[in-house]
């Protein structure tokens, strides 16, 4: 990977940086103790390994090589940090504990662009053993402080400019400025939010203004509303959209759920069935080869977990944006609800996204892709494979899909998938441990999942001959019965009323329903796996 980096590879780069970026920002976080400082750290360590990555000698040793740019990056910011706590100009508040008040309120918010100007002065200055870049790049963050705190309120600005460059506790800030110390805080968090928020546009401005790309696009789409409620799985939706965008008008939505995987798939949540087991799965992997399957080629940015970093969220807008330019929207993860969507314009004056996720057509801002209800920035490009498919392979690797997931696919800690699933589910419900709306709500996705498994199947039967063909029927009428099973636990819990788990009759019912849902699911893929013998 640190081979193809040093070549010029930006997304090596990219994964080389998701393997190592947690280790950085420890080192960072042990010399400054101070976890915000440490991010600014490793963000400006990044930025050095990646314009310097050719200097690398021996590719193997990325990781101690990026470890001595944090390390160096961190003792510089402390250096930086005492050299500046020794300098009169940090503050006009000269004298005693006693007149420290007075100073403050003559000194208001009118003072911080010129505490600014000497910061950015003295960085200007600078330590004549620094390189030129190391000084660029600080007149650069002063600059960028500047034009974030405009953004904040007279009162903001004020409570800032006392917290943070005048080393004034709430108490005294609120004795200053004639506040409560409820107002300071408050004031101070918001303020933090909105300084934050804008450092984020600002780096993203940067990035797109380095990137001389386009200046935005609004591809010609729309989803209409059925086309959501066609399937609770609305990775596939996407999927499905981005076909018939791309011109494949023969694609069938059963098509795209059977070849990717996705209509044979069962993941829960282990404790209580919450609603977040059906997404909880690593998505890299079971996506990257369910598309190659239906002949799509995917480039991800981020990875779903956590909200995104001021680096990842940039590796997101940028592959979304180049995306849009070439005229093929994009899948992302939690845009204006939990769940997949599709990004299908950008306008980079206002750093906004048109994208659409089942609430409607809506501009979502830059930076706050990735920072939804469900948290995590993801974004996933797709590209048609031009080989031709097999129909008989494609069923094969899909056969191959279901059985892996089936057996035993690797998830997180407290999920469980395939088989596994319906054995933790079975048990919640005899004791009387699942969540109402959870239950409820992994019973939709799996019911509607094999209803899709069903016709997927149902369009390979007349295509496959004598013992085949007998095999894809006798498959369909297993998973038939499975849906059967899901479509009885869907009227006993609807969602999102959620039924009576607390009933002890019910319970058992339902228990009952997934042990022949999960009986037939075996049988089906029994058949399945015999099948793809004879392929």
């Amino acid at each position: 990977m640190a081979r193809l980096a040093r070549s010029g590879d930006a997304g090596a780069f990219g994964e080389l940086v998701r393997l190592h970026r947690t280790k950085a920002f420890g080192i960072a976080k042990r010399i400054t103790r101070d976890p915000q400082t440490a991010e600014d750290i490793v963000q400006d360590a990044l930025i050095r390994a990646f314009r310097h990555i050719d200097r690398l000698a021996d590719a193997e040793r990325f990781a101690p090589w990026l470890s001595r740019i944090v390390r160096n990056e961190a003792l510089m910011s402390l250096r930086r940090s005492s050299r500046r706590a020794k300098e009169s100009t940090f503050s006009d508040l000269t004298g005693t504990n006693e007149n420290r008040e007075e100073n403050v309120t003559a000194n208001r918010i009118n003072d911080l662009d010129g505490l600014l100007y000497r910061l950015s002065r003295s960085a200007r200055a600078g330590d004549e053993t620094d390189e030129p870049e190391n000084a660029y790049m600080r007149q650069e963050f002063f600059a960028a402080v500047h034009r974030m705190l405009h953004g904040l309120s007279l009162r903001e600005r004020d409570v800032f400019e006392a917290f943070f460059y005048r080393q004034l506790g709430p108490q005294e800030i609120a004795q200053a400025l004639g506040l409560t110390e409820a107002n300071v805080y408050k004031l101070l968090a918001r303020s933090r939010r909105k300084a934050k928020a804008e450092r984020v546009r600002e780096y993203l401005r940067d990035s797109i203004d380095a990137s001389k790309g386009s200046a935005g696009a609004v591809l010609a789409m729309r989803i209409p509303p059925e086309a959501w409620k066609s399937c609770e799985t609305s990775l596939a939706v996407c999927v499905h959209q981005w076909l018939l965008h791309a011109g494949y008008r023969d694609e069938e939505l059963s098509d795209v759920m059977g070849r990717t995987g996705q209509a044979f798939r069962l993941c829960v949540e282990t404790g209580s069935i919450d609603v977040s087991g059906p997404s909880m799965y690593f998505w890299e992997p079971v996506f990257a080869e369910g598309l190659a399957n239906a002949g799509l080629r995917v480039r991800f940015a981020g990875d779903g977990g956590a909200a995104p970093t001021a680096y990842m969220l940039r590796e997101a807008v940028m592959l979304a944006r180049s995306e849009i330019a070439a005229r093929r929207p994009v899948i992302a993860w939690d845009m204006f609800q939990p769940g997949f969507g599709l990004l299908f314009g950008f306008d980079d004056a206002g750093q906004l996204f048109t994208g659409d996720d089942g609430s409607g057509a809506k501009r979502l801002s830059y930076d706050r892709l990735g920072r939804g209800k469900a948290g995590g920035v993801f974004v996933m490009a797709l590209e048609r494979d031009a080989g031709k498919r097999d129909e008989r392979q494609t069923l094969r690797h899909t056969i191959g899909m279901i059985a892996a997931h089936a057996y035993g696919e690797l998830t997180f800690p407290g999920y469980a998938c395939g088989f596994a699933a319906y054995d933790v589910w079975i048990r919640r419900l005899r004791e009387g441990a699942a969540d109402p709306l959870g239950n409820a709500y992994t019973i939709r996705v799996a019911a509607d999942a094999r209803l899709h498994a069903i016709r997927f199947l149902r369009g390979f039967e007349g295509r496959l001959e004598g013992a085949a063909g007998r095999l894809a029927f006798e498959a369909e009428g297993h998973y038939y019965e499975t849906a059967g099973c899901f479509a009885r636990l869907s009227a006993l819990f609807p969602f999102p009323e959620g039924g009576s788990l607390a009933d002890t009759e019910t319970a058992r019912t339902a228990a009952k329903l997934l042990q022949e849902a999960k009986e037939h699911e075996e049988a089906g893929l029994e058949s399945l796996m015999r099948l793809a013998r004879l392929l």
